[in-house]
């Protein structure tokens, strides 16, 4: 499975945990994903080419560009994607990643709908795929069947968190579709702003092709630290 260096660390060790062997693509200067090493990675593995985990936003807090590009030459590799849609904050509302052609992604609570991240707490939320995929999903004596090729439960209860689920119903409810827009929108532009106000005291590191960032980004304090030394 192809993971590019970007992503997420808990993306290849969920896909070594499942069985699978990990192969690393290499990101460009800008931190996106080299679409030439992808394709040429594809490529060499197609006859045992599984799919590819990529997170979008990046973890560099850049939009990837290439998106649908890495999927289409995934899909022609005969491989699924798996888009980590932990960053949701910055596509509410403007963006599918449906659109992208990823055949799988979940979709965090935590960062994105009110809910605290970090220290232990929850990284849950729903999982949305393909209706090609409909028949391997997860059962549950508490659900439909999804489909004659299902695994069974991979969770006590099926629907999550009853106490989280609540948190960010409330919010999604009280904010609505206009406000939820306007919420990944003012994301954007904080962290754009944050940027700009930092750039002439500390290196970024990442920049979309405009010289933008996502919903984060990353400073680069290697110098500070090697000054103090």
């Amino acid at each position: 499975m192809p993971d590019p260096e970007s992503a997420h660390g808990t993306n290849p060790a969920s896909a070594v945990a499942a069985g699978l062997r990990v192969v690393s693509v290499a990101v460009d200067a800008r931190g996106g994903v080299d679409v030439a090493d992808l394709r040429a990675k594809a490529k060499a593995h197609a006859s045992d080419l599984a799919g590819l985990m990529v997170t979008y936003p990046s973890t560099r807090g850049v939009f990837e560009e290439s998106v649908r590009e890495m999927c289409a030459i995934v899909h022609d590799a005969g491989g699924q994607v798996y888009l980590d849609g932990a960053n949701m904050n910055a596509m509410v509302g403007l963006c599918r990643p449906g659109d992208f052609g990823a055949d799988i992604c979940h979709l965090n609570l935590h960062k994105t709908f009110a809910i605290p991240h970090g220290g232990g707490g929850p990284g849950m939320g729903p999982i949305c795929a393909a209706g090609h995929l409909a028949e391997f999903l997860p059962t549950h004596p508490l659900a439909a069947p999804a489909g004659g090729r299902a695994i069974g439960p991979v969770a006590a209860a099926p629907y999550g968190s009853a106490s989280v689920l609540t948190i960010s119903y409330a919010y999604i409810a009280m904010l609505g579709a206009a406000g939820l827009r306007r919420a990944t929108r003012v994301a954007i532009l904080n962290a754009n702003y944050m940027a700009q106000r930092l750039k002439d005291h500390y290196p970024l590191l990442f920049t979309g092709a405009g010289g933008r960032v996502a919903h984060e980004l990353v400073i680069d304090c290697r110098a500070f630290e090697a000054s103090a030394g």
